[in-house]
């Protein structure tokens, strides 16, 4: 558990005892690919480490539509923000792959939130990060359509992992099923949007690849002009 606690981006650069203090506080988990971790409106009784595997965390419509919120891959942590809500989980999360869970069990934890100011400092940024992301999630998908969202969605990768080239490449991590659900749209939609693109010669699709052919081009398409 300290390999997944030194490598996760929450707990970057705490010291050796912190560390410990964390581990006696923390279980693994094992999850197999589609299994539930926990459903919206669950107690929320720890939140997750990301040791192997990816999560994803989503709502349900009452039709029964799927928003994805994000997906956490590993070092990445989720539900960190349930703990000091209502205490329920306000959204559900599941294993699109096999992996590998550090669960951080609340009222140990919280313990040592009040003991250690590092620890809050780091969650406080944290859950200011995902509000920012979540603030985000709702402007696009509330003002934007779907070729604007897969736009932003690949110009996010191509500054995130400061890719390059001619042309810069992007390998889709996620099957298109998956990166519907998170642009909320179906894939077909998607499809669409992607044979639109790809007939402006602004991208081309390679099956996972996207090769992006007129990086001008795409930034227009997320301004809005």
């Amino acid at each position: 558990m300290k390999k997944i606690l030194k490598n996760s981006k929450l707990f970057t650069g705490f010291n050796e005892n912190s560390i410990e203090d964390i581990v006696s506080a923390s279980s693994l988990r094992k999850v197999t690919k589609g299994e539930m971790i926990f459903h919206e409106k669950d107690p929320a009784e720890a939140f997750f480490i990301v040791g192997d595997g990816k999560i994803k965390i989503f709502k349900l419509s009452p039709e029964g539509k799927e928003q994805i919120l994000m997906i956490t891959k590993q070092g990445e942590t989720f539900a960190e923000a349930a703990l000091f809500g209502e205490g329920y989980y306000p959204a559900s999360a599941q294993a699109i792959e096999d992996s590998l869970l550090m669960v951080v069990h609340k009222d140990k934890f919280l313990t040592l939130v009040k003991q250690n100011p590092n620890i809050a400092l780091s969650l406080i940024a944290r859950l200011s990060e995902l509000l920012h992301k979540l603030n985000r999630l709702v402007e696009e998908l509330s003002l934007t359509d779907i070729t604007t969202r897969l736009a932003h969605y690949f110009i996010n990768i191509i500054e995130e992992k400061k890719l390059s080239g001619q042309p810069i490449v992007i390998q889709l991590a996620e099957k298109k099923t998956i990166l519907a659900s998170q642009l909320g749209t179906i894939p077909e939609t998607l499809s669409r949007s992607l044979a639109k693109l790809s007939k402006e010669n602004i991208i081309k699709v390679d099956g996972s690849n996207i090769e992006i052919n007129d990086l001008r081009k795409l930034y227009s398409i997320t301004e809005g002009l």
